[in-house]
């Protein structure tokens, strides 16, 4: 993520970023079932089989473009959280300029994250974190429930994140887990939810939180908890249509992720699909010229 310093600050989050490591399926690798599957009901997984081959690739360049302070991935991380799964993502984001920030999900394995992506010890603890970008702090909760879809978050965790809030950080606190802390209005992502959002939001009430970033339900969503935004980015592999017809789902190949612009006195969240047709790219130096005329006409009605 990036802070202003006089000139518009820039993040780039990616959504549910398990999708990366699975964009190619791995040569001679057992393709498990998922453990979702029922006979002859089709079930969206996140590697190659559904998402393409190329996915990845134009992800990258979805953000190309952009100079964030740093890489919001909040989860899922992996499918089936294997250890392969953790160490293709490690493969792919090798050469990423900028830091990665990873919230773990309920695909993940927090032992098999932390040995394969992180290079750390072995740990099934839930990986909470906080990482430093200049002025900025960016807390990480992990609100997994091993073994289940839903999240929630432990009593030591709360007491964890408030003590941490206690103390502003200069530029505020941007929180990342990976349930949203909202009610859904989707009976299977109602399934799913944060069961004690009330007691994160009394935790977050009154402090330096600037916005809260979430994954998990492939809807584009936002909302507020305590009075702080919540953004439930996209996925990079699909989209859940929030139309589909009454009782049923329906998935849309628009992979997804997000760009968070932090200022001194807003934030701004947008979804970035990077895989849409292409209608045409204006050059930069036609897109200079409009916006000093556009900024010529400004100065014109403030004088």
């Amino acid at each position: 993520m990036r802070q202003e310093r006089g000139e518009d600050a820039q993040a780039a989050g990616q959504q549910d970023g398990h999708d990366d490591q699975h964009q190619h399926r791995a040569v001679g690798r057992e393709q498990r079932p998922h453990p979702a599957a029922q006979p002859g009901v089709p079930v969206l997984r996140h590697d190659g089989e559904y998402v393409g081959a190329r996915r990845g690739p134009r992800a990258g360049r979805g953000v190309s473009g952009l100079t964030p302070d740093a890489l919001v991935f909040t989860g899922d991380l992996a499918d089936h959280g294997a250890p392969e799964e953790y160490r293709r993502l490690r493969t792919l984001l090798g050469s990423t300029p900028v830091p990665t920030i990873f919230v773990a999900g309920n695909h993940d394995d927090r032992a098999a994250l932390r040995e394969h992506l992180l290079g750390a010890d072995v740990c099934a603890e839930p990986y909470d974190h906080v990482v430093r970008l200049g002025d900025l702090r960016v807390v990480v909760l992990d609100s997994s429930v091993p073994g289940r879809a839903y999240g929630d978050l432990r009593p030591e965790q709360l007491a964890w994140l408030r003590a941490e809030l206690a103390e502003p950080a200069p530029a505020g606190t941007v929180l990342a887990l990976h349930h949203p802390p909202l009610p859904n209005a989707f009976p299977l992502a109602a399934a799913m939810e944060l069961q004690n959002r009330a007691e994160l939001a009394d935790a977050i009430a009154g402090t330096d939180v600037r916005i809260v970033l979430a994954g998990h339900t492939h809807v584009v969503s936002a909302g507020a908890i305590a009075g702080v935004p919540v953004w439930t980015g996209g996925a990079a592999p699909y989209l859940m249509d929030a139309l589909a017809p009454a009782g049923g789902g329906r998935a849309l190949r628009v992979p997804t992720i997000s760009r968070i612009d932090l200022f001194d006195d807003a934030v701004i969240a947008t979804a970035v699909p990077v895989d849409a047709p292409d209608l045409g790219t204006a050059p930069a130096e036609v897109v200079e010229a409009q916006t000093a005329r556009m900024l010529a006409e400004l100065a014109e009605r403030i004088t």
